[in-house]
């Protein structure tokens, strides 16, 4: 593409989801992961520069122009380490900011010296400072990130249907836990406590600046690794000293108590944001990718050699590492399980839909009286039972009611839900049976967002479907189209139910008698029915909905106009989008008795039907959200090739893996070298992501020279396999953009994928090979192992100014030389910088041990040991 050419404009989307893992050290290679993602989301809106980071965003922004494609991340979870990455990539995204910082903070603040506690502490609760250097640590990093926006970025707009779209989940193990209550078959209660805690922050959340230090406590809390770091206090309805209150950042509220470390009940963090994914309303047909970021995808490292014996029992230090292992490394099974479930169920409903248009067309009534009494009844219980579980949430984690029957045993919910159903019945509910002409559109408004979002997916639906292979005038007439109803979308303006429910159930325990009944306290307080009906909408907002379904039958009456033949006759047409016009929009036999064959039937009556076609979808799947994607599942891991190096697996690249994930902690350029691959691994995969095989047939098919353009990206001739046949006959990955190709497309394009990436991983490492360089140099002068010796020598006759840039194309050369990643602790056993951690080490140990022991003879022994570890400590700092 010539450079004056002007790209076309993005007609296709790319959410993703992005879940990182815990893993101590490893962290620092998410973090380079994290790093791209930054750079691949703001492509497309910042001015490119001749920045090290503005050439990697002009690459990145060439191969969205030709796949004419947005992307963005929307929600994030994290864990533990991970989840200082979440926070801060979620900063970023809702900010606009540039996440170079990043490596400068896990460079600075990853470090064993600086985080391990003072020789001179008399009372450690744990090896690592947690409040005074990772919390401060991440203050300052999150408060560096918030200021430095990218360049020229340009604001992305909102989607109409969701004002807050990022999310930030950060996992934490709450040490006293939440009473979590129920009931067996035979009315017995079983008591029960949940020790998993969730922090939440939307994008409102994190643009306001006084958000940051709740932010960074959230990221602390999670990463509080027993041992190493002394667990973190988390204040929840009221703050503290120096601590913010985190009740308003917390999915559900706990009691004020100690937190630890996220992973160990929660370390693969997949299930929150799939369930943020699932509840996002659909506003039109796009791709959803779920990117599971783990460094090592198999755990090879840790297995064992050979199978066990049965006299190998493994002793107490070791055996207790395997089961604090077991503990954090638990298996994702259920959660894919969950994901590939709903991935089935999007297919059905789709399927279940059609069917459903296709039985009006035969002339089945799709709403009879009984079903639209049960969408109404479940419509109104819905509304109801939101307001119930938060009260009684509150409730709980106020500890209300009487000690020999608690909140939340026996019937609580079912009578909190069925006042709440009374106080909806008795206010202004909607209608069961819809009325005629215009009004139809007011009585729809009463059902507020729920119903208008589930109709404008199907309406979307119909008109993506509809164009996707028409001629190119009616694609451009239906997707202004599509731009109206997402204008036409009133701002959501729902009620906070915590922020309503919340001073009601406070005032009513502050007063209620500890024999009393609170639950019938809170029902009878007019506030806490204000929080019932805040869920219908209000007479300001029903213009606005009533306004939104004209525009939304207007679309479907444009789109029959223009498909005359598709929405005429009572057969079977086909495919799905002409089954959905013909219902909508033709004149099935009996539907419509004052409309012929071939006219357009009336706006309210198109209006019903679609009505009575969503009732019947909301009372078949009742508990089904509104949203119809699917998700796709990438995992992100080190164990990737690239065409840059010959190191294949994690255990070749990452220094974080060893002294079990602890290892990039000790030395500066480990942890650059593991930032480095972080981006390089990190930038196969999203290129991976990105080349879809179906959007590049589309493309080829409307004339887009795309192996030209992917030559362009790349920088270099295709390798063997991607347009000539690979080794052993194999087709090539490409031969399917050819015109008179009919075989199936592949359901991806791994060699192709390292081709393009090739252009941007040579752009990466000539930015992180001289931070890598630096940062060897840094641990030589502060005593460490000379292991870097040869990659140095070597970099330095080439590039013996450290200002001097990096020529890409010679990065080859010097990225296989950079052996950093086979540095062990075996080769630095004699170095000086490894003696002074292990001694510093060993001094904070002997004090924790001693303030936890009871008899003062041991008290005594533990005593003269820090003694004499610290004098060895001194001597060595010395020598």
């Amino acid at each position: 593409m010539s450079d004056d050419a002007q790209p076309s404009a993005p007609d296709a989307e790319l959410r993703i989801a992005v879940a990182f893992t815990g893993g101590l050290s490893l962290a620092v290679w998410m973090g380079g992961v994290a790093r791209e993602l930054n750079l691949l989301t703001t492509a497309a809106r910042a001015d490119a520069s001749g920045t090290p980071a503005g050439l990697v965003r002009a690459r990145y922004k060439r191969l969205l122009d030709l796949l004419r494609l947005d992307v963005s991340v929307d929600v994030l979870s994290g864990t533990s380490a991970g989840g200082i990455n979440a926070a801060l990539l979620g900063l970023a995204t809702v900010r606009g900011c540039d996440l170079g910082g990043l490596r400068s903070l896990w460079l600075d603040e990853g470090g064993l010296g600086t985080l391990l506690r003072d020789l001179d502490e008399p009372r450690p609760p744990s090896l690592l400072q947690g409040e005074e250097r990772l919390l401060r640590g991440l203050e300052a990093g999150l408060d560096t990130v918030s200021k430095d926006r990218v360049p020229g970025l340009a604001e992305r707009p909102r989607p109409d249907t969701d004002p807050d779209p990022t999310r930030v989940f950060i996992t934490t193990t709450l040490l006293d836990g939440m009473p979590h209550p129920f009931r067996d078959d035979y009315g017995s209660t079983v008591h029960d406590r949940d020790h998993r805690g969730l922090f939440r922050f939307t994008a409102d959340d994190l643009a306001r600046r006084e958000t940051l230090r709740a932010l960074a406590r959230a990221a602390r809390s999670s990463a509080s690794y027993p041992l190493a770091f002394e667990p973190a206090y988390i204040p929840a309805g009221k703050a503290a000293p120096g601590r913010p209150d985190m009740g308003p950042y917390m999915v559900r509220l706990p009691a004020t108590q100690f937190c630890a470390d996220g992973g160990l009940l929660a370390n693969r963090p997949i299930g929150p944001a799939l369930q943020a994914v699932f509840d996002r309303p659909a506003t039109r047909e796009v791709r959803r990718v779920l990117a599971y970021v783990v460094p090592s995808a198999d755990g090879a490292s840790e297995r064992p050699a050979v199978p066990a014996a049965p006299d190998d029992v493994p002793s107490l230090g070791p055996m207790l590492l395997k089961v604090f292992g077991v503990v954090t490394s638990q298996s994702i099974s259920a959660e894919l399980s969950a994901l590939a479930a709903h991935n089935e169920r999007v297919r059905s409903r789709l399927r279940a839909e059609t069917r459903l248009a296709r039985m009006a067309v035969r002339g089945a009534d799709l709403g009879d009286a009984d079903l639209r009494r049960e969408h109404r009844a479940k419509h109104v219980r819905a509304l109801a039972r939101a307001v119930a579980e938060e009260t009684l949430g509150q409730m709980i984690a106020c500890g209300a009611g009487p000690e020999k029957r608690p909140v939340g045993f026996g019937p609580d919910l079912d009578r909190l839900t069925a006042e709440a159903v009374d106080v909806i019945e008795g206010a202004d509910p909607p209608p069961e049976t819809l009325p005629g002409d215009a009004e139809v559109f007011d009585a729809l408004a009463r059902y507020g967002r729920p119903l208008l979002d589930a109709g404008k997916a199907t309406v979307l639906r119909l008109l993506r479907e509809s164009g996707a292979k028409a001629p190119a005038d009616i694609r451009t007439a239906l997707e202004e189209q599509v731009g109206k109803v997402h204008a036409a979308m009133p701002e959501r303006r729902g009620p906070d139910l915590r922020t309503e429910v919340r001073p009601v159930v406070e005032k009513v325990l502050g007063h209620v008698a500890p024999d009393d009944d609170p639950v019938g306290a809170v029902i009878r307080t007019p506030g806490w029915a204000a929080a019932v009906t805040g869920q219908l909408p209000t007479a300001q907002d029903l213009p606005a909905l009533a306004a939104a379904w004209r525009t939304m039958v207007d679309a479907v009456l444009d789109t029959r106009r223009r498909f005359p033949d598709g929405a005429q006759g009572g057969g079977d047409p086909d495919p799905a989008w002409q089954v959905l016009l013909t219902y909508l929009a033709g004149a099935p036999a009996g539907a419509v008795p004052d409309a012929g064959p071939g006219d357009p039937p009336p706006s309210d009556a198109v209006a019903r039907r679609l009505f009575d076609l969503l009732a019947a979808q909301r009372v078949i799947f009742p508990d089904e959200q509104a949203a119809r994607q699917r998700v796709e599942l990438i995992q992100m891991s080190a164990d990737t090739r690239t065409l840059l190096d010959d190191r294949t697996t994690a255990e070749q690249k990452l220094t974080g893996l060893q002294l079990h994930h602890f290892g990039a902690f000790f030395k500066r350029s480990w942890r650059a070298n593991d930032w480095m691959w972080g981006r390089l691994d990190g930038a196969g995969w999203l290129v991976h992501v990105l080349l879809s095989p179906q959007r590049l047939k589309s493309l080829a098919v409307e004339g887009v020279p795309v192996g030209e353009r992917l030559r362009e990206i790349a920088g270099t001739e295709a390798p063997i396999g991607v347009f000539t046949p690979g080794f052993a006959g194999e087709p090539a990955e490409l031969a399917f953009l050819t015109p008179d190709d009919t075989t199936p497309l592949p359901a991806s394009l791994p060699r192709t994928a390292m081709w393009v990436a090739l252009g941007i991983q040579r752009l990466i490492a000539a930015e992180e090979l001289p931070h890598v360089a630096e940062q060897a140099e840094a641990d030589q002068k502060a005593g460490g192992a000379l292991a870097a010796a040869d990659f140095l020598q070597r970099y330095r006759r080439r590039y013996p100014d450290s200002r001097q840039p990096v020529d890409p194309d010679t990065v080859d050369e010097f990225l296989r030389a950079c052996r950093i990643s086979e540095e062990t602790f075996r080769r630095e056993k004699d170095s000086r910088l490894l003696k002074h951690t292990v001694s510093h080490a060993a001094v904070v140990t002997a004090n924790a041990v001693r303030a936890t022991v009871d008899r003062w003879s041991w008290r005594l022994l533990f005593g003269g040991v820090s003694r004499a570890l610290r004098l060895a400590h001194a001597v060595r700092r010395r020598t």
